[in-house]
């Protein structure tokens, strides 16, 4: 009876080491990673809502037609504008989450690696003792149930480390799996950012045109596209003497801040300290008074209390369209100070000159 049991003893611990032996022996081993197929990069196509910027488009002859398509260009390109912040956030969001899937990953096998270690050094030295496996080990043990509780004992080892190592293997398949995704995300962003360029590169091609166009025109057009959103020099001296009235020490920080970038130019996505857009100027003045905000319009539009517009202070933002791909800083008296568009410069200008206004935020 106890040879029986011995025996079938036996070819449960072989068994076991066959199926343990298939764990180390498969893909997963020499410290390889679990395969997860590689994503292919993914073709990015424009959405119904991306304003269009085919180079072509009527011929305009008279002041009036020139400046107005300039300010819908203008407009266009300003939502292009934030589309490409967002992108760049939605890159750097992708390429920190990639990265952390990357140091996970590396932890996971370092795991997988050391559980199958264990287990290889658990077998051979099984399968090497001197007293193991053999038939007089029987007799040399004080009972048969002696040797049978050795056996019992290695064999629950052996399932034991086998069980750490699958669960190891598992938690590094899930985690390679992760950095794909995050991978992939990166690819996605990395393509609707490029995308975003180039819609970009072709709209400013119109901009260029129509501005030749502009510069032909009497001086009395021209002044009245350029001008049509700057604040008088009473109303630019008003608001700059009167900034403090009814404004926390955080918003006098923040208005201070976007002052001092008065006559910088506009540029496309920056954020300083020699040229910013409408939500880099915003955000720049905003974190001098030790408020982070995004670098996006519509982002900071979903953040701090919103404000009637008749209850507006210096310092609150006022944003134009829903989501808002424009935003200025209130400066009270009626005024703004805003980076506007391409050609032009941060300036202060009325806020009742401002088309399309839809919201404003507070955050001091």
């Amino acid at each position: 009876m106890a040879k029986a049991r011995i025996s079938r003893s036996h070819r449960v611990l072989i068994s076991s080491a066959v199926l343990i032996g298939a764990l180390i022996a498969s893909p997963f081993g020499a410290g390889a990673a679990p395969h997860v197929a590689s994503p292919t990069s993914p073709r990015v196509t424009a959405s119904a809502s991306t304003p269009s910027t085919s180079t072509a488009g009527p011929t305009l002859t008279t002041p009036g037609q020139v400046t107005t398509r300039l300010a819908e260009l203008a407009t266009a390109n300003e939502k292009l504008g934030e589309q490409l912040n967002k992108a760049m956030l939605d890159v750097a969001h992708a390429e920190k989450s990639a990265t952390k899937a990357s140091a996970a990953l590396t932890s996971a096998q370092q795991t997988l690696s050391s559980a199958r270690r264990a287990l290889a050094t658990s077998l051979a030295m099984q399968y090497k003792s001197a007293t193991f496996g053999r038939t007089v080990s029987l007799f040399a043990s004080a009972s048969g149930q002696s040797y049978l509780d050795r056996v019992q004992t290695l064999n629950r080892l052996a399932a034991h480390q086998g069980e750490v190592a699958q669960v190891a293997a598992g938690a590094a398949a899930a985690v390679q799996a992760s950095r794909q995704r995050a991978q992939l995300a990166v690819a996605r962003a990395d393509a609707r950012k490029a995308a975003v360029q180039q819609q970009r590169a072709a709209l400013q091609s119109r901009i260029r045109k129509y501005q030749s166009t502009l510069a032909t025109l009497t001086a009395s057009a021209r002044s009245a596209y350029y001008g049509s959103s700057n604040a008088t020099p009473a109303e630019i001296s008003l608001a700059a003497s009167s900034y403090t009235i009814g404004a926390s020490q955080a918003d006098i920080i923040a208005v201070r801040t976007a002052l001092a970038q008065v006559g910088k130019p506009y540029v496309w996505a920056a954020a300083g300290p020699d040229a910013f857009d409408c939500s880099g100027l915003t955000m720049v003045g905003w974190q001098a008074a030790g408020v982070q905000l995004p670098h996006l319009a519509s982002g900071q539009q979903s953040m701090g209390t919103g404000v009637d517009r008749s209850q507006l202070r210096p310092g609150d933002l006022v944003f134009f369209g829903s989501p808002a791909y424009h935003v200025a800083m209130y400066i009270g008296s009626g005024m703004i100070v805003q980076a506007p568009n391409s050609g032009d410069v941060v300036k202060i200008s009325p806020l009742a000159a401002m088309s399309d206004y839809t919201s404003a935020a507070r955050f001091g």
